[in-house]
């Protein structure tokens, strides 16, 4: 499995590509914003997409959803706690009229295991920062979404969000995987299971 990073949006999202090198079948994680960017990307390398994962429904990850869906024709997934934001998405980071990126295809939810893009997924419900926050874990990588960051975790501040369940969720969900276990958060930089176990304030 490779994986592919780019940043979207004005809050510098972290969109994946998780590519399959034998097949060049890829998954798509997150798609914040800058969709016909992310398909360009798609293109540039060959790839066929064959799934969309959404690790919530916040508007700064998934407001490139209508461009990637249209062009890959991929399933949309997103936990039953967060797919009411997919036909009416706002926030007061994108002021304007709430949008309608369409129902979501599949509804995971937790401990869900499937096969896209011939790589073996799981789902782990991380709810807090919002009500369906969820992490996918596939070989030794976490998408983590807004749920843990490096020496930080996401903010619970915004609709939905719960401090002390987001800590239940990270204690709970994250912490038990192995040290090595790569965390890829929805900002900023990759990190690693075990050096959050030691290192982040907030879990201490």
């Amino acid at each position: 499995m490779k994986i592919r990073l780019m940043e979207v949006g004005p809050l510098c999202t972290n969109c994946y590509l998780a590519e399959n090198e034998e097949t060049k079948q890829a998954v798509l994680v997150d798609p914040g914003d800058d969709g016909d960017r992310i398909m360009d990307v798609v293109k540039k390398y060959g790839l066929t997409i064959d799934a969309i994962l959404l690790t919530h429904g916040h508007a700064d990850h998934i407001s490139g959803l209508k461009e990637v869906r249209e062009g890959t024709k991929a399933k949309v997934y997103i936990a039953a706690g967060d797919a009411d934001r997919l036909t009416h998405s706002t926030s007061m980071f994108f002021p304007g009229p709430a949008k309608n990126y369409g129902a979501a295809d599949v509804i995971v939810k937790d401990g869900d295991e499937f096969e896209a893009a011939g790589l073996r997924f799981k789902v782990l419900a991380t709810p807090g920062h919002t009500p369906g926050g969820v992490c996918y874990v596939v070989e030794d990588a976490v998408f983590c979404g807004d749920t843990i960051f490096a020496e930080s975790i996401g903010r619970t501040d915004l609709p939905g969000g719960n401090y002390e369940e987001l800590l239940q969720s990270i204690k709970e969900k994250i912490l038990p995987l192995k040290d090595d276990m790569m965390l890829l958060p929805g900002h900023g930089p990759a990190t690693n299971v075990g050096w959050e176990r030691k290192r982040n304030p907030f879990l201490q």
